[in-house]
């Protein structure tokens, strides 16, 4: 599973967990999220899910769908420290 070094320790435990390994990609400077332009090059045929981790109020990581249904990979949004996010007006991570 493809995330982030930058996160609370749970979302690696959570891969862990699963009897998965965690595959660290660097984060966006401007965002503190996932930088998706590295995500291409960490997917291998072993690469079930990506985990992006939204931060603060931040949800301006979007995968694009293409490498989703192309490499058949799941999403799972970790929005466990995105207090208070809102998106549209619509708070989304509570």
């Amino acid at each position: 599973m493809i995330t982030v070094p930058f996160t609370f320790v749970a979302t690696v435990a959570a891969i862990y967990y699963t009897g998965a390994k965690p595959v660290f990609v660097d984060i966006d400077p401007r965002t503190f999220t996932i930088d998706v332009k590295a995500i291409e090059g960490a997917i291998t045929d072993r690469t079930k899910a990506i985990i992006p981790v939204h931060l603060t109020d931040s949800r301006r990581t979007w995968i694009h769908p293409g490498n989703r249904k192309r490499h058949g990979l799941v999403v799972i949004e970790d929005a466990a420290q995105a207090h208070g996010a809102e998106y549209k007006g619509i708070e989304w991570a509570v």
